[in-house]
């Protein structure tokens, strides 16, 4: 019982640091930009613009 406890945690572990490093990472050049994306009216698309958060400069 302790053993699955320990691995259990051990896997959330390495699943939120992957995660957070991952964030991390920079986009790599010539990414093109999801908010621009107009290729479905899928508004359940995670990256369809009615999604995106707009940045106050």
């Amino acid at each position: 019982m302790i053993t699955a406890l320990l691995w259990m945690a051990l896997l959330v572990t390495i699943y939120i640091m992957t995660y957070l490093w991952n964030k991390k990472t920079p986009k790599p050049e010539g990414c093109e930009e999801m908010s621009e994306c107009s290729g479905c009216a899928n508004i359940t698309c995670s990256h369809h613009s009615v999604h995106q958060k707009e940045e106050n400069i």
